[in-house]
């Protein structure tokens, strides 16, 4: 019997594959597409499929971010900042507020422990305090231009103390693999919290598969995909 050898590249997943593997929602959502960037939903305003996306969610009473985790960040790091500040090498509390947290969690990997119950104790007052200083800082407005301080304590009320230490925690582990991958959106809505990663022909990246298994599923994030796809024209 002629035994025939295993291919040479195993088939990649489709996007439904890698949804149902990580156990994400995938939802298609007709829409209209102008160019390769530019789409639009029931005949609204053009732009950027996350940003459609965004304000489709918006439009229904959802508090939308468009920043691919850039709130969640800033927001650990507002969280941290008293330690971080106490820890600067430079002994500079403005370069604990412009340096990325990434970078910080690496240099300060001995201080993790503190970090972390840092987050854990700050009060509403004192993490607003600082959620402002750091909306203050030309540098991180330039690096997170859509990021935006009513939304980070939005984010704070819906996450709380524990989940944010534990989501720093979590992030400590490998904080430069998981600065990228998060998804495009995210929302609040009566009490809930989503992340939205906006698709229209592609599939998920490897660091946004790495997200899903280091974050978002040891997290418990409710997390999901929405695909866009191109409705044909009608004359």
């Amino acid at each position: 019997m002629e035994v025939k050898p295993p291919p040479l590249k195993l088939p990649k997943a489709s996007l439904a594959q890698q949804c149902e593997g990580i156990g994400w929602s995938l939802t298609d959502l007709p829409a209209q597409k102008h160019d390769k960037r530019s789409w639009s939903i029931d005949g609204g305003t053009a732009g950027l499929p996350e940003e459609v996306v965004g304000r489709m969610y918006a439009s229904n009473g959802a508090h939308v971010s468009f920043c691919e985790g850039g709130s969640v960040l800033l927001l650990m790091k507002a969280a941290a900042l008293e330690t971080l500040a106490k820890r600067n090498t430079f002994s500079d509390r403005s370069d604990a507020i412009a340096r990325y947290l990434e970078a910080q969690l690496t240099i300060l990997a001995e201080y993790t422990a503190e970090i972390v119950e840092t987050v854990r104790s700050i009060t509403p007052d004192a993490l607003a305090r600082n959620v402002v200083e750091l909306a203050d800082s030309t540098t991180l407005c330039s690096f997170f231009p859509r990021v935006k301080p009513e939304f980070m304590l939005k984010l704070y009320e819906q996450m709380g103390n524990e989940m944010l230490a534990d989501l720093l925690q979590a992030f400590s582990v490998a904080p430069y693999d998981y600065r990228a991958g998060w998804p495009d959106l995210i929302l609040l809505t009566n009490g809930t919290m989503k992340f939205v990663e906006v698709k229209t022909s592609d599939k998920l990246l490897d660091t946004q598969m790495r997200f899903a298994k280091g974050i978002g599923k040891p997290m418990g994030f409710d997390c999901g995909v929405v695909r866009l796809k191109a409705t044909k024209a009608t004359i």
